[in-house]
């Protein structure tokens, strides 16, 4: 029981840290939906991206993206391992099951089921990536832009001889045949352009309406949280003692 007392203590005071930071939390989301999201229509993304492709070529990576995705998903990433926290600190205030009284319980799986639809809601927000970069790929490798290859083939040739006038002998031989080939590529097909500028346009307002998923499901939480703090911390009652969240 040691065991469970002290992650108990431990569970109080990372859930602590998050409510009291709760303002800070909230503040870094608005900011980085402000920085890294400048475009409020997505037609002006869309000529953001144009002019981006035609300015640093059409195999470049879309430079607003390319700033906004580690950030997004650290957000979403840490938001996910804060639910999980949260879960935990609930969890290990659950009492002793028995008749009566259980309304301060019910409280406690109410919010806990909450937090456990959106830590899942936010973790599916992480399946984004890798599928915005394969897909983009595939439609950058259809635009049939030049390209050059090049390969190397290296072979080796050993043979023996003995008994001639200088002795036995081992001779190694070794050639190496360098080949590089250059594809001219075809003229680029404006709806195969269009395609990828799209799926960046997509990724633009995944990214964005992510982030106002993740400010809305922090401050239900922490409202949450807030106003049940005394049911989570003792659902029978019996003073508990109030989390200084905010």
């Amino acid at each position: 029981m040691s065991c469970v007392r002290a992650y108990k203590k431990k569970a109080i005071k990372d859930a602590e840290s998050i409510l009291s930071g709760g303002k800070k939390t909230l503040t870094s989301i608005e900011e980085a939906a402000a920085k890294l999201f400048p475009h409020e229509e997505l037609s002006k993304a869309q000529k953001a991206f144009e002019d981006d492709l035609t300015a640093n070529g059409l195999d470049c990576a879309n430079a607003l993206l390319a700033e906004a995705i580690p950030t997004v998903r650290d957000l979403i990433s840490t938001g996910v391992m804060d639910v999980h926290t949260l879960e935990r600190y609930i969890f290990l205030h659950i009492p002793q099951m028995e008749d009566g009284n259980n309304f301060g319980v019910t409280v406690q799986m109410t919010i806990s089921k909450f937090l456990k639809e959106t830590r899942e809601e936010w973790s599916k927000l992480l399946d984004e990536f890798p599928s915005y970069y394969s897909t983009r790929a595939d439609a950058v490798e259809k635009l049939g832009l030049p390209k050059t290859t090049s390969s190397e083939t290296k072979t080796e040739s050993k043979s023996q001889s003995t008994g001639g006038e200088k002795g036995d002998e081992n001779k190694t031989s070794t050639s190496l045949v360098k080949e590089e080939k250059t594809s001219n590529g075809a003229k680029t097909d404006v709806h195969r352009l269009n395609h990828v500028v799209a799926i960046d346009v997509k990724f633009y307002g995944t990214l964005r309406a992510a982030l106002i998923t993740l400010f809305n499901g922090y401050i239900t939480i922490f409202d949450n949280m807030e106003k049940n703090q005394e049911k989570l911390l003792a659902p029978k009652g019996g003073g508990g003692g109030a989390m200084g969240m905010y």
